[in-house]
């Protein structure tokens, strides 16, 4: 009896070593996700907890995206998958989802998050829509991760996802969703104190991916010199948009780091002073770009910079 003790004690004092100073005994979460800016947030609302890996870059177009073998290794371990929603991922999440055969990530899973809940969106449709209209969303303008309150609200939720699969650690991951939302209010207040002389500026965009950066900070992004999403625009209608922008002496043409310049490019050759400006758009879509920070600073600058030269 003596002898079964003096095992037991050695094995719980063993257990306790590796539990307190040695070895986790757990492997960390991990969590995968479709754009890099999500990937940054969950790397700061995980720290080191769990183990967060992105798909594609910043300088890749989210609505076109040519699947990969080693995206389907990743969701295949993945714990939990962020995506934007609202269908920007529709031609390749599903099918890797499908095709990962992990149903901790299937929509409705607690793996699963959709980090458009509780986002106010933008530009939800107020007719019925078709293909002929070109790749619109049904479910409004996704690009909401450019207005930072929108990035707390992402931040929330991949918090809420975490703790999901990993309840121990809920009480970390709230502390550093907390850190990084005083870090964003701050910014948005630094940012908007920058912006005040430029509220109202009119800018034209290629592609209407700036409203929310626009609603944010005040400014206007809604002339867009795509005719219909994702269909190149005629002609005619550049012609159009060329006679707007000079009635409206509009001098700036926003565009992504994935698209095609030489629309805009057209666009400005015939608008005499204005100038074609490229935002990073994501983390990573300049080499500037490391941070989120860093992106929307990058971005309004680009912004005010411009505004300057053209006046």
């Amino acid at each position: 009896m003596y002898f079964t003790s003096k095992i037991v004690n050695r094995y719980v004092f063993i257990l306790l070593f590796f539990l307190f100073v040695g070895t986790p005994l757990f492997a960390k979460v991990s969590l995968v996700t479709s754009l890099p800016d999500i990937k940054y947030i969950a790397e700061q609302i995980a720290g080191d907890r769990a183990e967060v890996s992105g798909m594609i870059r910043g300088t890749d177009d989210p609505h076109f995206v040519m699947t990969r073998p080693d995206f389907l290794v990743k969701l295949s371990e993945a714990d939990v998958l962020c995506v934007i929603g609202l269908d920007l991922e529709i031609g390749w999440i599903p099918y890797l989802q499908q095709q990962s055969r992990n149903i901790k990530i299937q929509k409705g899973q607690p793996g699963y998050c959709d980090t458009s809940f509780g986002v106010k969106i933008l530009g939800e449709p107020t007719v019925m829509m078709d293909r002929s209209m070109g790749d619109m969303h049904i479910y409004g303008n996704p690009h909401y991760w450019n207005d930072p309150i929108n990035a707390i609200q992402m931040a929330q939720n991949i918090k809420n996802a975490l703790t999901r699969v990993d309840p121990l650690n809920g009480e970390y991951y709230e502390g550093n969703f907390n850190t990084f939302k005083k870090r964003l209010i701050q910014l948005t207040k630094e940012e908007m104190k920058k912006m005040e002389p430029y509220f109202g500026l009119k800018v034209a965009v290629f592609h209407d991916q700036f409203v929310y950066l626009a609603s944010r900070f005040k400014f206007n992004a809604n002339l867009t010199i795509e005719e219909r999403p994702g269909v190149p625009p005629s002609v005619r209608y550049m012609d159009q948009v060329i006679s707007y922008m000079t009635a409206e002496k509009i001098k700036i043409i926003l565009i992504g780091p994935y698209h095609n310049p030489k629309y805009a490019e057209y666009v400005s050759s015939k608008v005499p002073g204005s100038v074609v400006v490229t935002l990073p758009v994501s983390v990573g879509g300049s080499p500037e770009a490391l941070t989120y920070e860093d992106t929307l600073r990058l971005m309004l600058q680009k912004i005010r910079d411009a505004s300057d030269k053209t006046k």
